[in-house]
């Protein structure tokens, strides 16, 4: 090549990769920006949420692949006078996906939580939540019904969640 040639050839080539990286990243964490500031109409990120179950608060953290996960202390589900001393649950891991129901947008999914009785570890019923959802408070909450199942037991819920921030008053004292 001519020296003009590459030369005009350096100068695209960062340009023409810059636009196609972009296109190629463009929808992977779209819910948030470089600001922290998160799209109100998507679910995607780490949520604060009480739920109707014998340990109310969870974490909750949607992916932007349809995939989510559930947390909360560990050894909440046992007692002594329970059976076996009650239960441990694991990490529950489930999916979602955005659904349209006339004018209204929901967010429906189910996640899964694996238990082990308490005193001997051997695994007993799983957990099963399913939910439907809304986005409120302009994306930064979501609430709706539940229904959580184990063995043949099925129990309504509800889910309540605040979306998790950065907390900048903490973060400007550093």
């Amino acid at each position: 090549m001519k020296t003009a040639q590459l030369k005009k050839f350096a100068f695209i080539l960062p340009a023409a990769l810059t636009v196609a990286v972009g296109a190629a990243t463009a929808g992977l964490g779209h819910s948030t920006s470089a600001t922290g500031e998160h799209d109100a109409s998507s679910i995607v990120g780490v949520w604060e949420v009480a739920a109707v179950a014998p340990y109310a608060p969870h974490l909750f953290t949607f992916h932007d692949d349809g995939t989510m996960a559930s947390t909360n202390p560990t050894n909440v589900q046992e007692s002594p006078a329970k059976p076996h001393g009650g239960t441990n649950d694991s990490l529950g891991m489930g999916v979602w996906k955005r659904v349209q129901s006339g004018k209204n947008t929901y967010i429906v999914g189910t996640f899964e939580e694996l238990n082990a009785l308490a005193d001997n570890h051997q695994p007993t019923d799983k957990l099963s939540v399913s939910f439907k959802v809304q986005l409120t408070n302009h994306g930064d909450g979501f609430d709706g019904p539940a229904s959580a199942t184990v063995g043949s037991e099925t129990d309504p819920s509800h889910l309540t969640g605040t979306r998790v921030d950065v907390d900048y008053n903490a973060v400007n004292q550093l």
